[in-house]
């Protein structure tokens, strides 16, 4: 699919809710009602999408995608976002569907793009979607990760984030639905434990991440396993300037090569 060019036609069919066409006099003589606590949004969108031969060969393949949306905002705790591309053969190749849209269980998981359970503030939050430059924590083991980097792979990923007095984690998988890419990351904050409560976070820390990877969907690699211990000291803040010192050591467990 490297190869291949995408051509798309969008034709907008869209359902909107919540969008307000009165003048701004009929708004000032109609008392305003309180804020709703959720809204929600329901869209198709309808596309024409040609796939040309790769460079080794090959047919044109041509499709009409179908692509529902329904988001639903709960607000600072809960999001979710569902949908995904149907993408119905016009000519070219056989079948219905294009099989390697739907040809895994883990490419099912593009029908979630997006469920939140948790504010950035809370003690426990919950994400599940797709991965775009997804970094753990400190990003010494997982920096900038995309889990639908591959045209032909379309997973959930999801992320857990946790805190309990000095103790920050994240825990994630890249596929939530396969066996392929899984980690987490414990942070302490020296400086808490030793004079309480800072007021400035994260500025003396110890972590320890490990990452494990079981390379058994979206293809076939090779099993490995990292793990890293590492200390930060932010010593300098300044507007538009920071300065850490980081020491660390990092491995494959088990391996003695």
């Amino acid at each position: 699919m490297g190869n291949r060019c995408w051509a798309v036609l969008w034709l907008g069919l869209l359902s909107l809710r919540g969008a307000a066409t009165a003048s701004p006099d009929s708004e000032a003589s109609v008392p305003k009602e309180p804020p709703s606590s959720g809204s929600s949004l329901a869209r198709l969108e309808v596309a024409t999408l040609a796939l040309l031969p790769r460079s080794s060969g090959g047919e044109t393949e041509g499709f009409l995608q179908l692509e529902p949306t329904l988001i639903l905002d709960g607000g600072p705790e809960f999001g979710l976002n569902l949908g995904a591309p149907v993408r119905l053969r016009a000519w070219g190749g056989t079948g219905l569907v294009r099989r390697e849209d739907w040809d895994s269980l883990s490419d099912w998981g593009q029908v979630v793009r997006g469920l939140k359970l948790g504010s950035n503030n809370a003690p426990v939050g919950v994400w599940f979607g797709a991965l775009e430059s997804y970094s753990l924590l400190s990003a010494h083991l997982v920096r900038r990760y995309s889990n639908r980097s591959n045209p032909d792979y379309h997973p959930a990923g999801g992320f857990l984030t946790g805190t309990l007095g000095p103790f920050y984690t994240q825990a994630f998988a890249s596929d939530v639905l396969g066996a392929r890419l899984m980690g987490a990351e414990v942070t302490l904050d020296l400086e808490h434990v030793l004079f309480g409560q800072p007021r400035e976070l994260g500025c003396y820390t110890l972590a320890l991440s490990a990452v494990h990877d079981w390379g058994r969907a979206g293809g076939r690699a090779p099993s490995v396993t990292l793990a890293h211990l590492d200390g930060t000291a932010v010593v300098v803040v300044r507007p538009g300037f920071e300065a850490h010192l980081l020491a660390g050591w990092g491995g494959r467990p088990g391996d003695v090569s």
